[in-house]
């Protein structure tokens, strides 16, 4: 009986080791490509589980259990990826600036064929930023490989006013979630 992760996240896995599980972490890179007129909340349910999917097609043998989650950031009913550069990093904390957002954080489980899902949301409300902080933030480097440009687990701690919800979904691993679909899955009556 093997559990992975299927993410190329250290946050990820750094989170799922709060939770005292034995895994391996497994690298399932997808196209992630929003559908036509797919929701966001459908678009970061469907990407946790074909991650989900595409770590399980890479692992051998019966009794496994695959981990998928993909977080987004949503802002005036647009998702927020990852940054591609300064400027865009500079659009989307503008955007978040004095505001309240959405962090969408799905996971999904995947074993013997089913799948078990869920979706966390989670309100996360910015002060006013000033374009110097912003520009400062950049400059750290942290916001270039994070989800709305900010990362709730560092330095973008700062601009935080109050979020409502799960810390650890804004992170990427909405762990109270996750904990509940691997016991739906039967994870936990398989001697773990």
């Amino acid at each position: 009986m093997k559990l992975y992760l299927a993410s190329s996240s250290p946050r990820r896995a750094e989170l799922l080791q709060q939770l005292h599980l034995d895994f391996e972490v497994i690298l399932s890179p997808i196209e992630e490509t929003g559908l036509p007129k797919e929701s966001p909340q459908s678009f970061v349910l469907r990407m946790a589980v074909e991650k989900a999917f595409a770590g399980y097609n890479k692992v051998p043998g019966n009794q496994i259990w695959v981990i998928g989650s993909d977080t987004a950031v949503l802002v005036d009913q647009k998702l927020l990826g990852k940054p591609k550069n300064e400027a865009d990093a500079l659009r989307m904390l503008k955007l978040l600036s004095g505001r309240t957002h959405q962090v969408l954080s799905a996971v999904a489980v995947l074993t013997d064929g089913e799948v078990f899902s869920a979706l966390n949301t989670t309100q996360v409300t910015f002060k006013m930023l000033s374009d110097l902080e912003m520009q400062a933030y950049w400059q750290t480097g942290e916001p270039k490989d994070k989800a709305g440009g900010y990362a709730i687990q560092g330095l973008g701690a700062q601009f935080i006013e109050k979020i409502d919800g799960s810390y650890s979904g804004v992170m990427g691993l909405p762990l109270f979630e996750c904990h509940q679909l691997l016991t739906e899955s039967g994870y936990f009556n398989h001697g773990q």
